[in-house]
């Protein structure tokens, strides 16, 4: 795709959905020049494809540009991940199995992940290409107070119970991110307060049923239902 714009006259932007997961160990609120940690076939396969597109950006003058996403959510996530099974259980006003209550992560919804990527584009002229934006909501969300949000928004009285699934080996306690570039360049900023976000989320799945079952059957890991 980077060889096919080389020579498009009138060629905008390339924007690149890239992944915090680029940080690896150093996930603790990173910013975009802070070194690059990966510690997975994933964030290696991120990091390279990121050092890509600046290497067309410098070399060849392409307009492109990485977002480095942190935990999307939002209508269309694969079944299989948390906030899917969380909503799923809370249909039914239960709770899925649990990892540590104070592992953390920065959710940002889909539909200001797009917002962030119509921004590259509608200030490409004046961007310098080739940079790279940490697109999170800036939050510290631990999995302890995202449960509290999902039992008073749906009314789930179940306990959780903690430990319930173990921790998974390659995981890390705090991953969030630093989106200052980012609102500082592009305007932009995550609007999407976690209890809409859940509640939107929850809609689109009780108002699509076949796409969820087609979504369950799809998943990139097996679905418990």
């Amino acid at each position: 795709m980077l060889e096919a714009v080389r020579d498009c006259a009138g060629f905008r932007a390339f924007v690149h959905a890239g992944s915090s997961s680029e940080y690896g160990s150093n996930c603790a609120g990173p910013s975009e020049l802070a070194a690059t940690a990966p510690d997975s076939d994933y964030a290696v396969s991120k990091v390279a494809a990121s050092t890509l597109l600046q290497f067309y950006a410098s070399k060849h003058g392409v307009p492109c540009w990485i977002l480095r996403l942190y935990s999307v959510y939002g209508p269309f996530e694969d079944q299989s991940r948390l906030i899917p099974r969380l909503l799923r259980e809370a249909q039914s006003k239960r709770l899925p199995a649990l990892v540590n209550p104070a592992v953390s992560r920065d959710f940002v919804h889909v539909n200001d992940v797009a917002r962030a990527f119509d921004g590259v584009v509608e200030r490409a002229a004046e961007l310098k290409s080739g940079q790279i934006y940490n697109i999170g909501a800036g939050r510290r969300v631990t999995l302890e107070d995202l449960v509290a949000v999902a039992r008073s928004s749906f009314g789930i009285a179940q306990p959780p119970e903690w430990g319930s699934m173990p921790d998974r080996h390659w995981d890390h306690r705090d991953w969030f991110s630093d989106p200052s570039k980012a609102r500082h360049e592009l305007g932009w900023s995550a609007d999407t307060s976690l209890a809409e976000g859940l509640r939107q989320t929850m809609d689109w799945m009780q108002s699509n049923p076949d796409l969820i079952r087609e979504a369950e059957r799809a998943s990139v890991t097996a679905v418990k239902t």
